[in-house]
């Protein structure tokens, strides 16, 4: 069985990659107490949101 590429599933592939690791970041942001790492934490997650957005628009 031959495997073709698909480069929609692909993107649909990083797409979910992406959101599990803003949910794991989001997690560890509710449990920081540290402001600072809070603050890094969202700049992390707004950033992953942005490639996600754009990853979206990328499909038909």
């Amino acid at each position: 069985m031959s495997k073709e590429f698909n480069p929609e599933a692909d993107v649909k592939g990083q797409i979910e990659k992406l959101m599990l690791e803003i949910k794991e970041l989001t997690q560890r942001r509710e449990e920081s107490a540290d402001p600072q790492a809070d603050s890094i934490l969202a700049d992390q997650i707004k950033d992953l949101e942005d490639q996600a957005a754009f990853l979206k628009r990328q499909l038909p």
